[in-house]
């Protein structure tokens, strides 16, 4: 195989440019080299300017997800065998707005396609927040409050890099629902994260699901209730977190592979390259990853995960299998030594041969994750502004 040259993955830029609050972020892209199912590598430049009520047209040159022109709600159509591994205990249900908001899901995915266009990191975001949310104390929306003596999720360490403009999406999104006299402050924050994360995916070439709905609100945040999965740690440890969560390594494996999309601070980064040079990395990307992390704890330069940036494919599999995962926790899922770690090299080896096997468990193990933690009337609320509790 013809070595990938890699060095468009790399990106520096300041991060109060690159994660400015309204940010209309245009990826110009010149194609180099195509392949059947994924860009070969492409340059890509960044300009930045203030968001318009109208959202400005793609740059020239941008490269779209060819569904984000798709007209309506997607339609559901699993691939085989891709069925929940674990019944519906939730009292969660597809259909829950069929008669309370009836174009709900019309309403998201317009809001969603129209946020993409104007920012394309938007969709990346939107898929960090909801993992970032459901993994805690379940998908409550507890991530999006801001409360006023700054003790919130939003505020632990590992949030710091869930900048503002990333809520944007919901934001919107939630005004777009509220403003059809049907749905006013009648749809959760939480279910307008679940679908606005479904929709993201869609709309950036990946796969389609029916979300199930019917969350409450949570009523409190607490930074201390944090533990998300660290960038450091290996499968064993990551697989005890997600065990705690009743997720499998599949679960692991497959939502790892959200990270098909977007970029990550240098910071995550660095521990892999100073003092000394993480053995799993590949000598010639370790280079590359030096070039735009030139020093420890720079926080204004990043990396795109992988070659296809905006698109949801399985080539953050193919990444791995070259030791070129940019994060420990990335890499670590195929080079792990232990009995877990072998287990996830084999889904690993299957979801980069495989994309429809890929796509399939991914579904699944979105489905899996939207059940943690469900809030009900009795311990929640309809949220009138994400933001804070009613």
């Amino acid at each position: 195989m013809r070595k990938r040259r890699l060095s468009s993955l790399l990106l520096r830029e300041n991060s109060q440019t690159l994660l400015a609050q309204s940010p209309s972020v245009h990826f110009q892209i010149r194609k180099h080299h195509q392949r059947a199912k994924h860009l070969h590598h492409h340059r890509v430049r960044h300009t930045c300017h203030q968001t318009s009520k109208t959202p400005p047209p793609p740059a020239s040159g941008i490269s779209l997800p060819p569904t984000l022109s798709a007209s309506s709600a997607p339609a559901y159509a699993p691939a085989p065998g891709s069925v929940p591994s674990k019944p519906n205990k939730t009292g969660l249900s597809t259909d829950y707005y069929s008669n309370i908001c009836p174009n709900l899901e019309t309403l998201v995915q317009g809001a969603v396609k129209g946020m993409m266009i104007q920012s394309l990191i938007s969709t990346a975001a939107t898929l960090r927040l909801f993992f970032h949310d459901c993994f805690v104390t379940g998908c409550d929306a507890s991530l999006m409050i801001t409360n006023t003596n700054g003790d919130d999720e939003r505020h632990n360490n590992a949030n710091k890099f869930l900048r503002v403009d990333r809520y944007n999406m919901i934001l919107a999104t939630k005004a777009a629902v509220d403003a059809d006299p049907q749905c006013t402050n009648k749809v959760s924050c939480s279910d307008i994260m679940a679908l606005a994360a479904r929709d993201s995916v869609f709309l950036s070439g990946g796969p389609t699901w029916k979300v199930e709905l019917g969350r409450y609100d949570s009523l409190t945040s607490r930074a201390s209730d944090v533990g998300l999965p660290l960038t450091t740690e290996n499968v064993p440890e990551l697989m005890k977190r997600f065990s705690a969560q009743g997720l499998s390594v599949t679960d692991l494996v497959a939502l790892s592979g959200s990270h098909t999309l977007g970029a990550t601070s240098c910071v995550f980064v660095d521990p892999r390259l100073y003092p000394s040079v993480d053995p799993t990395l590949d000598p010639e990307f370790a280079s590359q990853l030096k070039s735009t992390c030139p020093t420890w704890g720079n926080p204004d330069s990043f990396i795109f995960f992988d070659e296809t940036v905006t698109t949801f494919d399985n080539n953050y599999y193919l990444m791995l299998q070259q030791k070129k995962g940019v994060l420990f926790s990335d890499e670590t899922l195929y080079t792990d030594a232990s009995s877990q770690g072998t287990e996830s090299k084999g889904i690993v080896d299957t979801f980069a041969t495989d994309q429809n096997a890929f796509f399939t468990a991914f579904v699944d193990s979105m489905v899996n994750l939207g059940r943690l933690g469900v809030k009900t009337a009795a311990d929640g609320e309809i949220r009138k502004n994400c933001l804070h509790p009613n």
